[in-house]
C-alpha cells in the first residue's frame, strides 16, 4: 500500500521563491499548498493539517516569526522552517524561541532545504512517542519533567523507554548538567521496578574505603568504629535500580570490585564471610568519554563492556539551542513564585548567544539569579550575568589574542567578586539565600567574603 504523501504549506510573497520551494519539496514527495500572506496562512493552518510549514521571514502583512508565534499560541506544533535573507544570532534566536525546527539563509541549495524538510517531518513520530512517555510518567507517578525539543534527545528517550522493559545495564554519557539523572529516573519509572527504590550514588564523592562501604556495607566489628552492621546501597536497591553517577571517578581497584558485582549481582559486606545476592538494575553515568578513558588505561575495558550494554548519550545544551526557550520557561515557572516576569528580546538573544558550558544546570542558576536581581517585570541581559568570554561569537572563525582585546576587561577573580557581591546585595545580605542562588555552600560564600575583606 503506497505511503501517504506529506503535506506542506509554503508561505512567501515572492512568486519565484514560492515556485522554487514547491519544486524542491515536490522532489521529496511533498504535496504543497501556497499562500503569500500571514493572514491566509494562519487560516489554512487552523482549518487543515500540515506536516511541514516553510515560512519566509518577511511577509507583506507581518513578520514570519510573528506568524509562527501566533501558530504556536494555538498549540499547533507542526514543524516549521523559517527562510531569511539576513542571517544573525538575533534572527536564529528569535526563530528558535518560537520553536522553529530550523531556519535557512538565502540563497540556499536544493539539497539543504530538502534534507531539513525530510528530517523535520520524519521526527514527528519520535515527538509523539515522547509525549506519550511523559504523559505516562505524569499520570502513574506524578513525575514531571520538561519535554526536550531536540530530536537527538527525543530519540534517546525513545530508546530508553524501550530499554526500560529489560534488566540490561545502561551507560549514560554526557557533560555535567545535561540531565543524565533525569534520564536514569525515567528508565526506572518506566520499568517493572518502578514501585521499588531507585538508589543514587555519586562515585566521585568518596575515597575507595568509603565508596566500598557505601556500596556493600559492613558487618559489626569490621573496623574499629563499626559498632553495628551497616546495610549498603546495593542491598537497599534490591528489587529496584542502582544509579552509579560519575562512574569514571572510581579507582582501578574499586572498578575490579564493582566488576564482580555487575557480573553476578553478589557481594560481601566489609568484614563479612557470606556472599549476598540482590536483584538490581544497574544504570551508570559519566561526564567524560568512557571509551577515551579505556584507551588511556584509566578505566577497565571489561567493566566498560559490562556496563555499556545499552549506551545512551545526551548532547550538551550548545548543540540543542531549541531547548533554551523551553527550559528557560520551565525555570521561570519554577522560581517565579507567582511573580509575572518576562524576558526582553535582548535577553533572549543573550541566552541564545551563550555557549552554556554548565548546560541545563548553568541555565537554571542564571534564570534563578535573574528573577531575584530584576527589579521590574522584565529580565534584561544585565540580570543574567553571562560573562562575555563565554558568549557564542558572531563569527566563530575569527579570534583575537586576549591581550589585544583591551585593558578594560576584568579578571575572572574580579568578575566573580562583583557577581557574588551583587547577589548578596539582592538578597539583603542573606548569605544562605545567596549561596543557594550561586549554587555553592554557605561556607564557600563566607570564605570568599572573608578574602574580599582582607583584600580591601
Amino acid at each position: 500500500m503506497p505511503s501517504k504523501r506529506k503535506r506542506a504549506l509554503v508561505v512567501d510573497d515572492d512568486p519565484g521563491m514560492q515556485d522554487l520551494v514547491v519544486s524542491i519539496l515536490a522532489e521529496g514527495d511533498f504535496e504543497c499548498e501556497t499562500t503569500d500572506t500571514a493572514t491566509e496562512a494562519y487560516r489554512k493552518v487552523e482549518e487543515q493539517e500540515f506536516d511541514l510549514l516553510v515560512i519566509d521571514r518577511k511577509l507583506p502583512d507581518t513578520d514570519g516569526v510573528y506568524l509562527l508565534r501566533q501558530i504556536r499560541a494555538r498549540n499547533i506544533m507542526t514543524p516549521a522552517i523559517i527562510i531569511t535573507g539576513h542571517p544573525s544570532v538575533a534572527t536564529a534566536a528569535e526563530a528558535l524561541q518560537w520553536e522553529a525546527y530550523d531556519y535557512l539563509v538565502k540563497p540556499f541549495g536544493v539539497r539543504e532545504l530538502l534534507e531539513k524538510a525530510q528530517r523535520a517531518t520524519s521526527q514527528q513520530s519520535i515527538v509523539d512517542e515522547n509525549l506519550y512517555l511523559w504523559e505516562t510518567l505524569a499520570q502513574k507517578y506524578n513525575w514531571r519533567h520538561v519535554l526536550s525539543r531536540n530530536t537527538d534527545v527525543q530519540q534517546t528517550y525513545v530508546v530508553a523507554a524501550k530499554a526500560a522493559g529489560g534488566n540490561a545495564p545502561v551507560l549514560i554519557q554526557g557533560e555535567t548538567g545535561t540531565g543524565k539523572e533525569y534520564l536514569a529516573r525515567a528508565i526506572h519509572y518506566l520499568s517493572a521496578r518502578a514501585e521499588q527504590a531507585m538508589v543514587t550514588l555519586n562515585c566521585g564523592g568518596f575515597p575507595d574505603e568509603l565508596l566500598e562501604n557505601e556500596l556493600f556495607g559492613h558487618e559489626k566489628g569490621a573496623f574499629t568504629s563499626a559498632n553495628m552492621a551497616k546495610v549498603g546501597l546495593c542491598e537497599i536497591a534490591d528489587g529496584g535500580t542502582l544509579f552509579l553517577d560519575e562512574i569514571t571517578h572510581m579507582s582501578t581497584a574499586m572498578q575490579v570490585k564493582l566488576l564482580r558485582f555487575v557480573e553476578d549481582r553478589s557481594f560481601m559486606r566489609l568484614g563479612g564471610t557470606k556472599p549476598i545476592t540482590v536483584d538490581v538494575r544497574i544504570i551508570a553515568a559519566s561526564n567524560q568519554p568512557v571509551e577515551d578513558m579505556v584507551a588511556s588505561g584509566q578505566f577497565r575495558e571489561d567493566l566498560y563492556y559490562r556496563l555499556n550494554v545499552i549506551p545512551l548519550t545526551l548532547p550538551p545544551l550548545r548543540q540543542r539551542p531549541e531547548d533554551i526557550k523551553v527550559f528557560t520557561e520551565h525555570f521561570m515557572r519554577q522560581f517565579g513564585s507567582g511573580v509575572s516576569k518576562q524576558i526582553s528580546q535582548e535577553g533572549w538573544e543573550e541566552l541564545h548567544s551563550h555557549t552554556w558550558p554548565g548546560n541545563l544546570r548553568e541555565l537554571r542558576n542564571a534564570i534563578q539569579r535573574a528573577i531575584v536581581l530584576s527589579v521590574g517585570d522584565t529580565i534584561e541581559p544585565e540580570h543574567l550575568f553571562i560573562e562575555p568570554e563565554l558568549r557564542m561569537p558572531e563569527n566563530a572563525t575569527s579570534s583575537k589574542p586576549a591581550e589585544k582585546r583591551g585593558s578594560s576587561l576584568l579578571t575572572l577573580e574580579e568578575m566573580e567578586r562583583q557577581h557574588i557581591l551583587a547577589i548578596l546585595e539582592a538578597c539583603d545580605g542573606d548569605r544562605e539565600t545567596a549561596a543557594e542562588i550561586l549554587g555553592v555552600s554557605r561556607a564557600t560564600v563566607d570564605r570568599r567574603l572573608k578574602k574580599y575583606k582582607e583584600m580591601d
